[in-house]
């Protein structure tokens, strides 16, 4: 077997090229390959010359330097949420009770409001009074399409728009998919008689997770209450 051999700059050189995993670097799951890289990799440390950052949740070795591109911000903070069928895009990290979805992206690592940076790589800076918000009633959301700015001192903040409204967005949003409300109830008795997700997204040619998303009532949610069958009639 041919030993891997590291050299101190052919080490900073890739790291040099962009964010790259240890595993990654090293090529090897071996704990000697490993072991060998290791030394190199604390030693470039020790001269303050790289630094380990977290993108997704996964260790990164990047130059001292380094700070995330916008381009790089947006990528890992659409990758990170989850897109739904009322086309909303749901934040899965901490929920702030006034400021919203919050993220540690960025040199620093302090807490932002995940809205007001993907506003601001879309659209240019902020005023200290300016909030971000949407018109979507989801407190998770942070699809760029569902925000509108406001003020600090506006009251109902995210709550402009009415149930109505809501239904509205959501059915639109549904026109355009593979499913609908009948088919969303076949799938609903098919998974209680024992259907599994596989076989239902074969059937219905979709995705494992939106079978898994229905199964759950995270997304076609049905609104119970003496409105319901209203709402449905006036937004048709």
């Amino acid at each position: 077997m041919m030993k891997m051999e590291f050299t101190r700059d052919a080490v900073l050189a890739r790291i040099t090229e962009g964010p790259v995993r240890t595993l990654d670097l090293a090529g090897s799951r071996n704990h000697e390959v490993r072991q060998r890289l290791r030394a190199i990799l604390e030693a470039l440390k020790a001269e303050d010359l790289i630094r380990s950052v977290y993108i997704e949740g996964i260790p990164h070795l990047v130059l001292k330097d380094w700070d995330f591109t916008d381009e790089l911000k947006l990528e890992i903070l659409t990758n990170r949420s989850r897109r739904m069928m009322d086309g909303c895009l749901e934040w899965p990290g901490y929920l702030d009770p006034r400021r919203g979805p919050m993220a540690c992206i960025g040199k620093d690592s302090a807490p932002t409001s995940v809205r007001r940076t993907i506003w601001q790589i879309k659209r240019g800076p902020l005023g200290y009074q300016q909030t971000v918000r949407v018109d979507c009633e989801n407190d998770r959301c942070v699809e760029y399409q569902h925000m509108y700015l406001g003020r600090r001192e506006d009251k109902a903040i995210g709550k402009s728009v009415t149930q109505l409204q809501r239904a509205r967005i959501a059915r639109a949003k549904q026109r355009t998919g593979k499913l609908d409300w009948e088919k969303v109830r076949a799938i609903r008795a098919r998974i209680d008689a024992g259907a599994t997700d596989g076989e239902l997204a074969r059937e219905y040619g979709v995705a494992k997770p939106t079978i898994a998303d229905v199964r759950k009532h995270r997304s076609w949610r049905e609104e119970g209450g003496m409105f319901t069958a209203l709402i449905a009639r006036r937004t048709a």
